[in-house]
């Protein structure tokens, strides 16, 4: 068997808020540089980007899906009636054209232009049976964000209560970019099914594409052969998920609801009632001094989870008493089974990643995610270093070195777990906190 890296999860065009330039040769061109060898198609519902993909892509006598010399899975997300986000694949194209057939009448919106990630109204368990009747495999996406997740606040606790009956065809949940087998493992219900990382990706630039990946261990990147590793059978599995550093992502951390604040608890030691009338304000955070972090924190959660805490500053600005949302990590402590991770025996190692564009753009000071100068320096080391994740853990550090002492010291800071974070929230993504000399 081989090894092949997979981000089975993006979109396209068709969907809101996504690049207009994300296409098969931008896809291919941004694999390369990242090490990918497969990817989901995004959207293949979608009439004119299932034409697309049909008419470009290579079917090979294995059920294989080519582009050159990238894979290609079948692929789609959509929503059901309980609003939550659910990830299918295909076999082949007759499977997408027989599902899109039959969600056809629950959907107003499948064949639309921008219909890439539809609205199907049907329960879990209703789309469930549907697409694996019709040789589809279908799991929840992003399962702990705060919007359109199985997981999210107010909505599910577990996987039995939202499929029900289909609860032994769901094989498989995506983490999302702010949760990792650590946090995900604290859940008993999940000790089964397989976890996915995939970037959800809306572009096809490297900070998008492959920013969450898998590692399969399959004999080539066909359905079957994907499927097979999913449901770790006849020796196929994933042996590496690659994701974000969940406290990178966009909803780690608690955030109000409106203004989109993060909410954070810091000491201070005179505030020895532990009340929350120690504060500060500015423009993205909110932040809480108090004697005891933990304890007041943990009240904090509790009335967030019970609906009880509105927004500070939302109140002194507006008047509006705006409720402030869990984030992934306070979800999780929130319906946990465990305080710790308990890993099934088959689960695979997780590597919080940092994207090399982040560390480059962290060493030169530069915000901008559109910055020519931060894309210049991300395709000279890529041409000089090898791929992206290969420079992350593999390349000696002495090479990296050689190259820039900067970018070798911040890679070597990532490899020894040293580097620090500020969480994102409330859609805002998180940053890296390092010094370099």
């Amino acid at each position: 068997m081989n090894i092949y890296n997979a981000d089975l999860h993006i979109h396209s065009p068709h969907s809101i808020a996504v690049s207009k330039s994300l296409n098969l040769d931008t896809m291919l061109e941004t694999s390369r540089k990242k090490g990918l060898n497969v990817l989901g198609t995004g959207d293949i519902l979608q009439p004119e980007w299932l034409k697309y993909m049909e008419s470009n892509l290579e079917k090979k006598k294995n059920g294989l899906y080519i582009y050159k010399d990238l894979a290609f899975i079948l692929q789609t997300e959509i929503e059901d009636i309980d609003t939550i986000h659910q990830i299918i694949f295909f076999p082949d194209f007759n499977s997408v054209r027989e599902i899109q057939k039959k969600l056809e009448p629950y959907s107003k919106n499948i064949l639309s232009d921008y219909g890439g990630r539809p609205r199907i109204n049907l329960s879990p368990a209703e789309l469930t049976e549907l697409i694996i009747d019709s040789g589809g495999i279908i799991g929840p996406a992003h399962a702990f964000t705060p919007f359109r997740a199985i997981f999210r606040q107010g909505k599910y606790k577990n996987l039995e209560d939202c499929y029900q009956g289909a609860l032994k065809k769901i094989h498989f949940i995506e983490l999302g970019l702010s949760a990792n087998t650590e946090l995900a493992d604290r859940l008993e219900s999940l000790k089964n099914v397989t976890f996915l990382s995939n970037s959800d990706a809306h572009s096809q630039e490297p900070s998008s594409l492959g920013r969450e990946f898998n590692k399969f261990d399959i004999d080539e990147p066909s359905f079957d052969e994907i499927l097979s590793a999913i449901k770790r059978k006849d020796g196929r599995s994933i042996t590496l998920n690659v994701g974000l550093h969940p406290k990178l992502g966009k909803y780690y951390n608690m955030f109000c609801g409106k203004c989109r604040r993060r909410i954070f608890f810091k000491k201070n030691i005179k505030n020895k009632n532990n009340d929350f009338n120690h504060y500060s304000i500015n423009e993205d955070f909110i932040t809480f001094y108090t004697d005891d972090v933990e304890n007041a924190k943990k009240e904090y959660i509790r009335n967030v989870a019970d609906q009880k805490m509105t927004c500070i500053a939302c109140k002194e600005t507006s008047g509006k008493n705006n409720k402030v949302k869990l984030g992934v990590s306070e979800r999780i402590d929130t319906i946990s089974t465990y305080d710790e991770p308990k890993y099934p025996p088959y689960r695979p190692p997780y590597i919080n990643a940092i994207p090399l564009l982040e560390m480059l753009r962290a060493i030169k000071g530069i915000k901008s995610k559109n910055s020519t100068t931060i894309t210049k320096l991300y395709d000279d080391i890529i041409e000089k270093l090898g791929k992206e994740f290969e420079i992350l853990l593999n390349v000696p550090l002495e090479d990296i070195m050689n190259y820039d002492e900067q970018i070798g010291s911040i890679i070597g800071a990532f490899r020894e777990n040293t580097i620090q974070y500020t969480p994102g929230g409330g859609g805002s993504f998180g940053s890296i906190n390092f010094d370099v000399e």
